[in-house]
């Protein structure tokens, strides 16, 4: 399966944004193409949240932005090394992945630190100090698995090796060990029974054929027999490659990453640091892989669809570092880059959603009755229940035809979805201008116009001073030349146009603003797109 690819609006989305993406996503999936979500870029308006309610629809993921992230990398998936794991299993993993580093796992698989083949390396001298395993809390399971041995006979007595490991070299008959002392002996009868008599708990036997072991000399007490097929001097080299691996891990300058990690956050860390393998994990705190400093040259971009919008300032962060494999768009082709060719529709038309319906029928797919009902949620929203200027027939078409698969009065639908999302009591100002914002360059000049739709003009006419000052200290706090609102009743007919700024006299000049005024009302303007934005563009050029 390749990867997720996202479908998204603009930011500060409105209801076709939302909408479009979710029944573009919902008619990509009925194509045959499930790896396809819907994704938004802000927050759910008044308006959007009441068609989603009413039709039973969640709303889609909130993102921050599109960079490629750790997640994009083709990082190293590994076979999990546990704390309690033998440093030899560590070994075999590195070794056989070819790896010169390996993260360590507690047991809830969260990240408890990496070991490296020079820590490794140390262990690999051989026993030299009998109590080694027994410093180390070694699981006495370990000891087989390293030795790649067999537990033939009786139980040692405890989970962990608590005595000491000898040889039996280095005892004498007389001698009496504990019950929880280890002994490696030969294949030798008369050393195995030497070995077996000292009282150890555990007796290591060498030199075995694994295939067809045999073994006589039962010991009187319950000690543990193990066979290997190692040499007697092998063995007592290998022995202290059975310490838990989380004894080599200390403490250690540990630096992993998230998979939420951006790539630019990565490439900054990785430039100043002397390591060059690095453990990623999941939001969970559980393990994904490894990856390594080469892994920055080789990232899978995010595959995203755009809808409702082609500008790179009204799209999400990172935009020029994602792959745009498809844009459904109805407004003007502005100035998104693509690195190679894609699926590019856009027609004169009110709505997004009329282009995504359309494109249902021409693939002979119905929809369902929920995403038929966001899509006549977002052609009623963005046409202004067919009062704005940018509304065509054909979107008049798709939404009669959407309506009665719905199941709704088109005409009451549209007047409570209106309703819903025009209430302003106790929205403050700093809120109205994120409903519905959008970035536009006038020339040499930056400015950004946000559009309300609303049935309360009683409230905007108690908030002026409120909403004039946040587009004050919007302007200030972004940079720009020219800041408008649009504040839009379908009942009163008309548009309030606010505008503040250095600029201003582009409004003036526009609209025959008044000088020293900061709004006019224009009768039947509805659109952003046809009514304001053109004239605004072209008295900008006139100066």
């Amino acid at each position: 399966m390749g990867k997720e690819t996202y479908v998204f609006g603009h930011r500060n989305p409105d209801t076709d944004s939302i909408c479009s993406a979710i029944a573009y996503a919902h008619l990509k999936s009925a194509l045959g193409d499930s790896n396809v979500k819907a994704v938004r870029l802000g927050k759910v308006s008044k308006e959007t949240n009441y068609a989603l309610t009413h039709f039973n629809v969640e709303a889609p993921t909130l993102i921050e932005h599109i960079k490629p992230q750790v997640s994009d990398m083709k990082y190293y998936a590994i076979p999990p090394i546990y704390v309690v794991d033998s440093v030899k299993k560590a070994w075999d993993v590195m070794t056989e992945h070819r790896r010169p580093m390996i993260p360590v796992l507690y047991p809830d698989h969260k990240l408890a630190g990496v070991v490296s083949i020079s820590d490794i390396a140390k262990t690999y001298i051989g026993l030299t100090d009998g109590s080694v395993l027994k410093n180390h809390r070694t699981p006495f399971v370990n000891i087989p698995a390293v030795l790649e041995g067999k537990l033939i006979y009786g139980d040692y007595p405890q989970p962990y090796v608590e005595g000491d490991v000898y040889t039996t070299a280095s005892i004498t008959d007389e001698d009496k060990l504990n019950d929880v002392d280890i002994v490696i002996t030969g294949n030798n009868k008369a050393l195995i029974q030497m070995a077996i008599n000292s009282g150890a708990g555990c007796v290591i036997i060498t030199d075995q054929d694994m295939e067809q072991i045999d073994f006589t000399q039962k010991p009187e007490n319950e000690c543990a027999i193990i066979c290997t097929p190692y040499s007697f001097f092998k063995t007592i080299k290998m022995i202290s490659q059975s310490i838990s691996v989380k004894n080599l891990i200390g403490n250690q300058d540990l630096i992993y990453f998230q998979t939420e990690d951006t790539i630019d956050e990565v490439k900054e860390i990785m430039l100043n640091t002397t390591h060059r393998h690095f453990p990623i994990v999941d939001e969970e705190g559980k393990v994904k892989g490894i990856i390594s400093k080469r892994h920055i040259l080789d990232i899978q971009k995010k595959p995203v669809i755009l809808v409702d919008h082609n500008e790179r300032d009204q799209s999400a962060k990172g935009i020029e570092q994602a792959e745009i494999r498809e844009i459904i768009d109805h407004h003007r082709i502005a100035n998104i880059d693509t690195v190679g060719p894609v699926y590019l529709r856009a027609e004169p038309v009110g709505c997004t959603s009329t282009i995504v319906a359309k494109m249902y029928e021409e693939h002979n797919i119905m929809p369902p009755k929920e995403i038929a009902g966001l899509m006549l949620s977002a052609i009623l929203s963005d046409t202004l229940i067919f009062k704005s200027p940018t509304c065509t027939p054909t979107d008049e078409k798709m939404a009669k035809r959407l309506a009665k698969i719905a199941e709704v009065n088109l005409e009451e639908y549209g007047m409570d979805l209106i309703a819903a999302g025009t209430s302003l009591e106790g929205v403050p100002a700093s809120e109205l201008l994120e409903m519905d914002r959008k970035p536009f360059t006038l020339g040499k000049y930056s400015t950004a116009v946000a559009q309300i739709n609303t049935g309360d003009f009683k409230s905007i006419y108690k908030m002026r001073d409120e909403i004039l000052s946040e587009m004050e200290a919007l302007r200030e706090r972004e940079n720009l030349d020219l800041v408008v609102l649009m504040v839009t009743d379908v009942i009163v007919g008309g548009t309030e146009l606010f505008a503040v700024g250095p600029e201003k006299w582009v409004v003036e000049r526009a609209f025959e603003l008044p000088k020293g005024d900061d709004s006019i009302f224009l009768k039947d303007v509805y659109s952003r797109k046809k009514q304001i934005i053109p004239q605004l563009t072209a008295a900008s050029q006139n100066n």
